[in-house]
């Protein structure tokens, strides 16, 4: 198969779907869209490999020639490139959600509370709607 017609990565594969489901529901403001997918896309794809490659090696299910000791500092490798591209990801949302506030400031409540509240309702939240005993609510 010539090299013209191979099969796309599938990072790229993923970041397209990703995007043009952004874009059909309106997520993010356009050009923040891309490089959120595909931080999701390498994400994904790293994960995917520890499933695929790293585990049938630890467990021996595919032969390896390294020992255990190695195979580990493999995977150690590879995790941490997985946290790199999580706190990749996590740069590109927070940049973009901060494009989107700066772009949309009458979006940005300026009061929080419960948005599940009928008019003339408490709108504060309640300790059991946070997760709190009264005590720590009172705090």
């Amino acid at each position: 198969m010539p090299e013209s017609s191979a099969i796309a990565p599938a990072e790229q594969l993923i970041a397209q779907v990703l995007h043009a489901r952004m874009e059909k529901e309106g997520t993010l403001i356009p050009h923040e869209r891309g490089p959120v997918a595909y931080r999701i896309a390498e994400a994904m794809v790293a994960a995917k490999d520890l499933y695929t490659d790293y585990l049938p090696r630890l467990t021996q299910e595919v032969p390896s020639e390294l020992p255990m000791e190695e195979e580990i500092s493999g995977l150690r490798m590879a995790l941490l490139h997985i946290r790199d591209l999580i706190t990749d990801f996590d740069n590109a949302f927070l940049d973009a959600m901060f494009s989107e506030r700066k772009a949309n400031p009458d979006q940005v409540y300026d009061q929080w509370g419960d948005p599940d509240a009928g008019e003339g309702e408490e709108s504060e939240w309640t300790a059991e709607d946070l997760g709190l005993s009264e005590e720590e609510m009172n705090e």
